[in-house]
């Protein structure tokens, strides 16, 4: 059964609301966390996606795992504005570790492969694709995100229709964004889409909790000893390692240290992704949707790499 969730548009959203990813700790973390206290290298993936973007509206969600397909993750689906004929479909869905190159290879393959299983059901008829090729999105701040492009024209319900795809691979999910039309309205999609899916990547964020794969380690330094130098504010640059002043454990010196490394220590984590320290998910509200997956031990695997 579809278990699709309806998002109202709600008159008076601003444009171009982004949904925030990260909420201040209830209480600084202190401790160091044990990897035993977690299920496995992920236990969960929060994914938040605005109700807004700079020209469209989130119009619906649905979360796989309520289906019990959790590696088919979720499925936003926007109304580009001025634009109705234009199906934009977003699929953010679990990938693992791998560089990019590999992991948009494999991406790209396990999508050739859908749409011959749509074939073979006959869901699709009479697929023609058109050349693949490299895309770069050009994100906010001059970043950059290099993604891949695979163009398809297909029978569907007695409809010619065209359909570009961009493949995307961020904080261990593949990105799957997909706008389709009329094939008499092709050239709409090529105009609509480098805004769509810039405005979609800045938005949209992934934030997951577990092991993460790592190990926290916390350095004590010495008297005069300096942190290294890849450190800066005595936190790595991945977020996974810390250095802290020989102070007693406990003292008010100590505990602010600690604070104010493993505040930042998070910070550097969700960048990346995942975070093995305390994680408060944002609510729901009028601006952003949260949808939720909770991973098993060896969905992900369950031990930490030194």
């Amino acid at each position: 059964m579809s278990r699709w969730k309806v998002i109202p548009v709600l008159a008076g959203l601003a444009a171009g609301m982004v949904a925030s990813a990260q909420e201040a700790p209830a209480s600084p973390p202190f401790a160091v966390p044990d990897a035993r206290s977690h299920r496995g290298v992920i236990d969960d993936t929060w994914i938040i996606a605005p109700k807004r973007l700079a020209e469209a509206t989130l119009a619906a969600v649905k979360n796989y795992a309520d289906e019990g397909d959790i590696a088919a993750g979720v499925s936003l689906r926007y109304h580009v504005d001025k634009a109705d004929w234009i199906i934009a479909d977003v699929f953010i869905y679990p990938a693992g570790e791998g560089d990019n190159a590999t992991m948009l290879r494999r991406a790209a393959d396990d999508f050739r492969e859908s749409v011959a299983f749509a074939e073979r059901q006959q869901i699709y008829r009479n697929v023609w694709w058109g050349d693949e090729a490299a895309y770069t999105a050009r994100l906010a701040g001059g970043k950059k995100l290099e993604g891949r492009f695979l163009p398809i024209v297909f029978d569907a319900q007695q409809d010619m229709l065209t359909s570009r795809t961009y493949l995307f691979y961020r904080k261990m999910y593949f990105v799957k964004i997909r706008l389709t039309t009329t094939v008499d309205a092709v050239d709409s999609l090529a105009e609509s889409a480098d805004r769509f899916i810039a405005s979609l990547l800045d938005g949209v964020d992934i934030v997951s909790v577990g092991t993460c794969g790592k190990k926290m380690d916390v350095m004590a330094l010495a008297p005069g000893q300096s942190a290294p130098a890849e450190f800066q504010d005595g936190v790595s640059a991945d977020g996974y390692r810390v250095a802290i002043r020989g102070e007693r454990k406990g003292s008010p010196a100590y505990a602010s240290q600690m604070a104010k490394a493993m505040t930042l220590a998070v910070k550097r984590q969700l960048a990346t992704g995942c975070t093995t320290l305390d994680y408060n998910p944002p609510l729901e509200d009028d601006t952003k949707a949260v949808l939720h997956l909770s991973f098993g031990p060896e969905d992900w695997g369950a031990s930490p790499k030194p």
